[in-house]
């Protein structure tokens, strides 16, 4: 659950790196934060507000992880415009995002033990 909040308190730095399980972490633990509002929503009508909200929260700080895990790809964020191809641009991010860290110190120093830097 570290991983979850240190994306949080990191959410406006954009410069660095995220390691794999960082940003992965992050990710399932909102997948199934969202699961919960979908299961909430299905059983009250009233939750899609809250929902909503949350999904706006989240924004910035998982487009912060998104650019610092890009970085330890040694790809620019930049790489995030290819969301806008369609069919396959979200695909092709994923598959991105799930590539190994690379040494290349072009985005700052590479995370040594898989953590937050």
């Amino acid at each position: 659950m570290n991983w979850y909040f240190d994306a949080w308190k990191r959410y406006a730095q954009f410069s660095g790196r995220a390691s794999l399980k960082a940003f992965w972490m992050f990710f399932l633990v909102n997948c199934l934060i969202s699961v919960v509002f979908v299961v909430l929503e299905i059983v009250s009508q009233s939750t899609w507000k809250i929902e909503a909200l949350y999904s706006l929260l989240v924004f910035l700080p998982m487009l912060s992880l998104t650019v610092r895990r890009l970085h330890d790809t040694n790809r620019s964020a930049w790489w995030l415009l290819v969301v806008l191809v369609p069919a396959i641009g979200m695909l092709v991010l994923l598959v991105l995002l799930a590539l190994p860290s690379e040494s290349n110190k072009d985005f700052g120093n590479y995370p040594q033990n898989n953590a937050m830097l």
